[in-house]
């Protein structure tokens, strides 16, 4: 059976395979690197049969099983076994795959204390968030171009708009201990900073809800020093926002970067000092060993259309609903539709979504947007 991992899954994959060349890591986690790896785990143990909402992604030399939701609005890590698979038996082993990762994989297990009346709470804070920051453009600008540039310390995981509270977790509260960790004392998370998106470090990138009239500066902080130091990055969002879509834009071509950064040499900004000491040391960069398989048109913007939803339409209704945020009753309307715009990105990230509708049995064309 066709298995379509959740969008999260694809991105933990690439940073993955950018950090370990083998499947086995820490000499006991066999990592599943593909869709087929997937596939055959999930046909091979029946999870259609006994946890059909869940697909395996790793396992160890027990016969434990790390599982994922295929939701895309659940991104926990849980824990089972391939001779126990009941969703009832799952277990937390941690918030979300890149998280796990950079804990190295354990299998301990790690069940959450939160009550319903705490769950609703986070929920009602998320809420509450959300309305917050969809007054304020930039931010959701911010959220939603979601601009990555691997291996130079910037975002490469950002936060959903209308979840961001939860992305908050780590650094405002704690989950598994059911608690705060904001406060106002020297070395304290402060309750008005919001984290917008981490780096491969999970480093977190975060702004101050007071500092709305000065353009809302981004500062940086190392994460796991036991305190939190800002270094201020940037005068305002939109300012930052411009270093990221600069960045993104000369991101293959070393001296370039170099060049474009050689203005933050003397600032004293550790945070700069480290993302120049990364383009000087990043063999990747190199021009001998420069990407050639990606061409230009890979980055250009795209519209991809449905022009025939095929047979399983309750399906793509859903993903209709969700994708453009529409009711169950405009959803429908829209389905019936001969040609359905169903995302706009670049070129070369609409892969996951056509496979996805691909294996629905819908057709589609990619439009490239001159």
């Amino acid at each position: 059976m066709k298995v379509s991992p959740p969008a999260h899954w694809f991105e933990f994959i690439k940073n993955f395979t950018k950090k370990f060349e083998d499947e086995i890591v820490y000499d006991m986690v066999r990592v599943l690197r593909t869709k087929e790896d997937i596939e055959e785990r999930y046909n091979t143990y029946q999870f259609k049969e006994f946890l059909p909402d869940y697909i395996p992604v790793a396992d160890d030399s027990g016969g434990q099983v790390a599982v994922i939701s295929k939701k895309e609005n659940d991104t926990k890590v849980y824990l089972s076994s391939y001779g126990t698979l009941q969703e009832e038996m799952l277990e937390v082993l941690d918030r979300d795959l890149m998280h796990w990762m950079q804990r190295k994989f354990p299998f301990d297990r790690e069940q959450t204390t939160l009550s319903t009346k705490d769950q609703e709470e986070i929920m009602k804070k998320n809420e509450a968030l959300f309305q917050h920051i969809i007054s304020h453009p930039a931010i959701i600008k911010f959220l939603d171009k979601k601009v990555v540039t691997e291996g130079l310390m910037l975002p490469e995981n950002y936060a959903a708009a209308d979840r961001i509270y939860y992305f908050q977790e780590g650094y405002h509260y704690n989950s598994i201990e059911n608690k705060v960790l904001t406060g106002n004392n020297p070395g304290d998370f402060k309750p008005d900073w919001v984290v917008l998106a981490v780096n491969y470090f999970a480093d977190p990138f975060f702004i101050s809800l007071k500092e709305e009239s000065m353009g809302f500066p981004v500062y940086f902080a190392y994460h796991g020093q036991g305190y939190w130091e800002p270094l201020k990055i940037a005068e305002s969002l939109d300012i930052f926002q411009k270093i990221v879509d600069d960045t993104f834009s000369v991101r293959s071509d070393k001296n370039a970067l170099a060049d474009y950064f050689s203005k933050y040499k003397d600032i004293e900004n550790p945070f700069w000092e480290e993302v120049l000491e990364a383009i000087e040391n990043n063999p990747e960069m190199d021009e001998e060993n420069a990407e050639t398989e990606t061409s230009e048109s890979d980055w250009r913007k795209a519209n991809l259309y449905i022009t025939d939803i095929g047979p399983n339409k309750i399906e793509i209704i859903a993903l209709l609903k969700k994708e453009h945020k529409l009711s169950g009753s405009e959803a429908l309307a829209l389905s019936k539709n001969d040609r359905i715009l169903f995302t706009t990105g670049y070129y070369k990230w609409l892969d996951y979504h056509c496979q996805q509708l691909e294996e629905l049995g819908a057709k589609m064309e990619v439009e490239i947007i001159e």
